[in-house]
């Protein structure tokens, strides 16, 4: 009898434990969500939004791979600036709601970056592709014209959007030094920048035929067929050494005008 007691009480702490660490957990959400910062809440409802993204990104790879063979997944879906910037947001908000404090976040080098990828994504569809170069654009069915508008409008505007508030909620936090910011942000463009100008070379019987009709392979038609169309490389040139170092020092410096402004978001906090 002795025994079944001790193992009775055992069972009794343990369930209480157990409530007691679920309610510790339910009360610290609770006291997070109840003391959020406006440009929190815009981080969270980003998360929610750019998983839509992810659905996107799953639904191309799986039209993709039925007409092409899966290996050349790579040259459809994911060498896309468009992805990899718009994943790139799932990936801060994510991260940034979870561990605001981590090392990455220091300095704030990388949400400058981040706007001006994004930044990147919405001008670089809609006034080089689908403007001046004259590619197809928000043409096709519902599901399609939906989906070129979330990931070249929607999602860009609403992270620029979110990170004016959080210029905002943080005054005085820019980074302390544009060129550093510079140099450390141009790190990702001129990578993508090199794989742009020279894949056309290096694939002249890709798997994906061109807008132009060639098997050259290009990763935005003629816009970026660097084998083949000379007003490509006036295109790359001009976003990479005008916009890229332009949106930098527009988000940085309107970082510092923001600095001088008494404008602040009310807070209601416990």
């Amino acid at each position: 009898m002795k025994g079944i007691k001790m193992e009775n009480s055992y069972s009794n702490t343990f369930e209480q434990s157990e409530e007691t660490i679920k309610q510790n957990f339910i009360d610290k959400v609770v006291y997070k969500f109840k003391n959020l910062k406006v440009h929190e809440w815009f981080c969270f409802v980003g998360i929610l939004m750019f998983l839509t993204t992810i659905a996107f990104t799953s639904h191309s790879f799986i039209e993709y791979v039925q007409s092409n063979s899966a290996w050349k997944v790579f040259f459809g879906i994911f060498d896309r600036f468009t992805y990899q910037s718009n994943w790139l947001l799932l990936i801060f908000c994510l991260a940034y709601f979870m561990f605001p404090k981590h090392q990455i976040f220091k300095g704030n080098k990388f949400i400058i970056s981040t706007m001006v990828y994004i930044f990147f994504t919405f001008i670089g569809y809609n006034v080089v592709l689908v403007g001046i170069s004259g590619d197809r654009g928000y043409v096709g069915n519902a599901l399609a014209v939906t989906k070129n508008a979330w990931l070249h409008i929607i999602c860009p505007l609403y992270f620029i959007l979110f990170g004016f508030i959080y210029m905002i909620d943080n005054k005085n936090q820019h980074p302390t030094s544009f060129w550093k910011l510079l140099l450390t942000g141009m790190i990702y463009p001129t990578i993508y920048a090199i794989y742009l100008v020279s894949i056309p070379f290096l694939f002249t019987n890709a798997p994906v035929t061109n807008s132009m009709g060639t098997n050259v392979y290009t990763i935005y038609g003629s816009a970026t067929l660097t084998n083949g169309n000379p007003k490509s490389w006036a295109y790359i040139g001009v976003m990479y050494f005008l916009f890229f170092p332009g949106s930098f020092a527009l988000f940085y410096y309107s970082w510092k005008l923001i600095n001088k402004t008494s404008f602040q978001f009310k807070t209601y906090k416990d």
